[in-house]
């Protein structure tokens, strides 16, 4: 078997921390000082070794000096007086040193010590408790990205009648099947992150068992490359849409849209930031409760980007990985904190504002990134800009129109809508005219044209 990462099973690891020697894969490597480390931990190690055996050799090298010496130094009186200050100054400089390699040693514990406490439960009993430990979180390398840990295969084949077909895993005897009909089938066999190995064997009648086949695959979880690309439309094949809501500060009209997505049996995704969570915790729950998922729109709702200034999705100054994931992580450790369950690994991008290189961060800290449909205007997209409340701002659409373009998104194309992502929000800032109260209505209509209503789970 090769190795795995002590850190991920799943992955192969061909390298090895320099200090404590464990299988690390590439995520897990830390190159300090021209060697190999599987974290600062085990850096800071290396260097208390390494100060300790200086110590060791210089304590060899002092023996051997007194061994040779000594004996002539007795002899003259001056020479001992000399040696004997040039002793206590040694001594002095070994204990700076001792004093030295202790203070590693507690830097080391209290790595050791921050380690833990950032992956142990939060004891906090309430959401300010909560929130205000969370506001502590700092990001000090990229975390692993997303995997599936899980996954389920079917296996089929033909024999004899009334053979007993076993099949085995690793080893381990997981089922055995009789055949009728000339076919058996093993349904729902549990498949591991990592390497897997199932056996498939029929046993003849003098209880001798034959091998029919022997099947080995790895199963790897996605790559950081992988989850770094913007979805924006699932398969055009497929007749599927997804609504999904945006909250950040407002939830003035959440309460309906809830109501509504239940009224039509409907399970959507949301995108929500860290002061959503922390101020709506009632709303958050019943999402989790009505079975939509949730996604992570980062803690406030920063600008990431230059758009806003120059129309250019260059990474806005001062924005950083360890900005973006400490937004992304922040969000998503309340959310669980309030709802016991983890937030799914999705993420939307404040006002759309994303490059290459921020969603690799992202991607790197287990989040995807999230669009909506875009078209050449807005007609031809699936923004519906439904917050906008000033009626006249030429970006102003009212209820009936932005109703009328989502039932008429991609009717003269093949295609139609499958596979379209819209959004939409929690909040508005409308005083009447409000684009929600046309959900049922449109909901109703895109089933009549055979569409099925979806999460971003479902589509992807």
């Amino acid at each position: 078997m090769e190795d795995t990462c002590k850190n991920h099973p799943d992955r192969q690891a061909k390298r090895r921390c320099y200090y404590c020697k464990q299988p690390i894969c590439t995520e897990c490597q830390k190159n300090i000082s021209h060697h190999l480390f599987c974290n600062r931990g085990c850096y800071f190690r290396y260097l208390l070794q390494q100060a300790w055996q200086k110590m060791n050799a210089a304590a060899s090298a002092i023996s051997r000096f007194l061994t040779r010496y000594y004996k002539e130094l007795k002899k003259e009186p001056a020479f001992l007086v000399t040696f004997s200050i040039l002793f206590v100054g040694l001594v002095l400089s070994i204990s700076l040193s001792l004093f030295s390699i202790g203070q590693v040693k507690k830097l080391t514990q209290t790595i050791d010590q921050l380690n833990r406490a950032l992956t142990a439960p939060d004891t906090a009993t309430s959401l300010e408790d909560i929130a205000r430990q969370i506001d502590t979180l700092t990001v000090f390398a990229p975390p692993a990205p997303v995997m599936v840990i899980k996954n389920q295969i079917d296996i089929e084949g033909e024999a004899e009648e009334n053979r007993v077909i076993t099949l085995s895993a690793d080893g381990q005897l997981l089922e055995a099947k009789l055949v009728k009909a000339g076919r058996f089938a093993f349904r729902d066999v549990p498949v591991n992150a990592g390497k897997n190995r199932f056996v498939v064997r029929a046993l003849s009648e003098d209880g001798t068992s034959i091998i029919l086949e022997e099947i080995i695959f790895k199963y790897s979880p996605p790559t950081p490359s992988y989850l770094a690309r913007d979805f924006t439309r699932g398969d055009l094949s497929e007749p599927k849409i997804a609504i999904t809501f945006d909250g950040d500060y407002l939830d003035n009209i959440t309460t309906e849209i809830l109501d509504v997505l239940k009224q039509e049996n409907i399970r959507c995704t949301f995108f929500l930031t860290g002061r959503f969570v922390r101020r709506y915790s009632d709303h958050i729950r019943r999402m989790v409760a009505d079975g939509h998922e949730v996604g992570n729109h980062t803690w406030t709702h920063p600008h990431l980007t230059t758009y806003e200034t120059n129309r250019k999705h260059d990474t806005r100054p001062g924005i950083n990985r360890e900005i973006v994931q400490q937004q992304l992580l922040k969000t998503a450790e309340l959310f669980r904190q309030i709802t016991g369950e983890s937030m799914k690994p999705y993420w939307r991008a404040p006002y759309g504002e994303h490059n290459a290189e921020i969603r690799q961060w992202a991607a790197e800290a287990g989040f995807r990134q999230i669009g909506w449909t875009v078209g050449r205007d807005w007609h031809d997209g699936m923004d519906t800009m439904d917050w906008v409340a000033d009626t006249t701002a030429s970006y102003y659409y009212s209820a009936d129109e932005i109703a009328e373009k989502i039932l008429s998104f991609g009717i003269r194309k093949s295609n139609g809508a499958n596979g379209a992502i819209i959004l939409m929000h929690l909040g508005t800032l409308r005083q009447s005219d409000y684009p929600h109260e046309k959900l049922p209505y449109i909901i109703q209509q895109m089933k009549k044209q055979g569409y099925q209503f979806v999460s971003i789970s479902e589509m992807l």
